[in-house]
């Protein structure tokens, strides 16, 4: 034997890396591969180790225990790799399905053949030792065990690579890195069994496999070392976008360009009253009143009999597109909007029979109220039916407001030049404040809002604020421009109004229902007003805010959208 036996040093030197290396990873463990990457160096250890020995031991028995060995470490590094290559990806499930228990069997089974083939003969046959490059190489006729583990192991590391690759074309540079080096980690063993078992270069009895973990355990290092292989795990976002969908309380169901069932979460299975295996495949329109191809872009309401009950929902359809902008087909969501539509349909009953009725009867009372004033001289009669008359008053000015309310709030905000200066002289002329109004904004400030909800916002607190300062003999209301600050999000500009009186202040009670979302005594529809103020500002965009005190209130009314050149 040569005094320098670089094959056998170089296959230690790679077997003491690896078991450095396992060393390293063990406190990876419990992360998303990290046992199965602690197999698969485990068995680079063995085939490095046991090679390494091999090459410097001439005894033929000897050197056919540490040959088995190498095979047994070979079939190790395998199951390893594949069962690491689905849980790093986020695919750790697939692996408790029937064909990886036959993969691990399939393993333990070889080894069995290689470590007792010297009493069959099945794995090899016509084994020797004989020197190459100054080591001890085994020269043998390889059995059809061999041959198959070989194909075997070329197409389960063909499928991990894939896998690994899927997530850089997935994902794109988040993963890149970590996954094309530990894609690229079985290529160079890979190649040098190739090589040996066909026969091919120069030194064909040398099994340069233990030498071509070397490249090998270093990609495992880069992908560890420089790009955080466990820091970034892909099976965080792919076990995340399985979670948002299985997870998910809404009915989804994802079907290809033909309306057919591709995927559905449990939510779906228990509406569509099927089983994932057996929905898959079948027209969605085989099951929910809805065909995807036709419906995408938009949403609609879909009626669905489940649970011994009619139920509606909401489906709304959006397309699923790859490279290219193609099409690869539609992800349906389904939201239950069956107590919404029926609360909905509830209110807008009571509110148009009540307002409706509320409005002829009391005009009714109102009629016979002054009636009965022009016919009575008793002043104490005078005085409890005019404040009967002012209740009427106050409780058709209250219906007046709710139907204010459904007009506003049922409309689609519609965003177009407004000329302000001319919009609240517009507002002036529908509330009676005789003079008692200031106006204070400059004739040019333009906003890019809606009108109508605009309009809204400043005919009530106008109206608010002249009613408060009549109260108390007030010297009237003030509506101002105060600035114009940076909008709060993107570009543009906000304008700040003040409106102030000189009244008593907003009741406490009704400013405080606004902040807390909930309902309150309304007096005389002025709350009712104010929470139309505060749903016309939130549909705006804006902000609003009270201030009130002893000299009056100040309502501060955030508006954005100035046109510049137009302040």
């Amino acid at each position: 034997m040569s005094t320098f036996a670089w094959p056998a040093l170089l296959a230690l030197l790679a077997g003491v890396v690896n078991l450095a290396f396992f060393g390293y990873v063990l406190r990876f463990a419990d992360k998303p591969g990290g046992r199965s990457f602690l197999v698969v160096i485990a068995g680079q250890v063995l085939v490095c180790c046991s090679q390494a020995v091999a090459m410097l031991v001439f005894d033929p028995l000897a050197r056919e225990v540490l040959e088995s060995l190498f095979w047994v470490g070979a079939a190790v590094v395998v199951v390893g790799y594949v069962a690491f290559a689905f849980e790093y990806t986020g695919r750790g499930q697939a692996l408790r399905r029937p064909w990886f228990g036959l993969l691990v069997a399939d393993a333990v089974a070889f080894s069995a053949v290689v470590v007792t083939n010297p009493l069959h003969g099945l794995a090899w046959q016509s084994f020797e030792v004989v020197q190459t490059e100054g080591v001890a190489s085994a020269d043998y006729a390889v059995g059809l065990p061999v041959y198959l583990q070989f194909v075997l192991l070329a197409a389960v590391l063909t499928v991990s690579i894939f896998l690994l690759i899927d997530t850089v074309l997935s994902y794109g540079p988040l993963y890149r890195t970590q996954a094309v080096a530990i894609a690229l980690t079985p290529i160079p063993p890979l190649v040098a069994v190739t090589l040996w078992l066909f026969e091919v270069g120069p030194s064909p009895e040398l099994n340069f496999v233990a030498v071509a973990f070397i490249p090998h355990v270093a990609l495992d290092m880069y992908a560890l070392f420089r790009s955080e292989m466990f820091a970034l795990n892909p099976a965080t976002r792919r076990t995340g976008e399985r979670a948002a969908i299985d997870d998910l309380g809404n009915p989804v169901v994802v079907v290809d360009e033909d309306n057919r069932i591709v995927t559905l979460n449990p939510a779906a299975e228990s509406l569509l009253g099927a089983a994932k295996r057996a929905a898959l495949t079948n027209p969605l329109d085989d099951h929910l009143d809805i065909d995807a191809t036709d419906d995408h872009g938009g949403e609609r309401h879909v009626s669905v009999y489940a649970d011994g009950e009619r139920l509606t929902f909401t489906a709304v359809v959006t397309p699923l597109t790859g490279p290219g902008d193609a099409t690869l087909g539609y992800t349906v969501v389904l939201q239950d909007v069956t107590d919404e539509l029926a609360r909905k349909q509830r209110l807008a009953v009571l509110n148009r029979v009540l307002r409706h009725n509320l409005r002829n009867d009391l005009t009714v009372v109102q009629g016979y109220l002054d009636e009965v004033r022009s016919r009575t001289d008793d002043p104490e009669l005078e005085t409890m039916l005019a404040t009967a008359a002012d209740e009427t008053d106050g409780l058709l000015a209250l219906g007046e407001k709710a139907r204010d309310i459904e007009r506003t709030m049922d409309r689609d905000v519609t965003v177009e030049p407004v000329l302000v200066h001319e919009l609240l002289y517009g507002v002036l002329d529908g509330v009676d404040c005789g003079d008692g109004v200031t106006v204070s904004v400059p004739p040019a400030l333009e906003l890019r809002t809606d009108r109508e909800l605009l309009r809204t916002v400043f005919a009530n607190l106008v109206e608010n604020a002249v009613e408060h300062a009549a109260s108390t003999d007030g010297t009237g209301a003030t509506v101002a421009l105060v600035e114009t600050l940076p909008a709060d999000t993107g570009d543009g500009r906000d304008a700040i109004f003040e409106i102030r009186d000189e009244g008593p202040g907003i009741p406490d009670h009704e400013l405080d229902a606004l902040d807390r979302e909930a309902e309150t005594a309304l007096d005389h529809g002025s709350g009712l007003g104010l929470w139309l103020v505060s749903w016309s500002v939130d549909a705006l965009g804006g902000e609003l805010t009270f201030e009130s005190d002893d000299d009056g209130t100040t309502v501060r009314v955030r508006v954005p959208g100035v046109i510049a050149g137009h302040e």
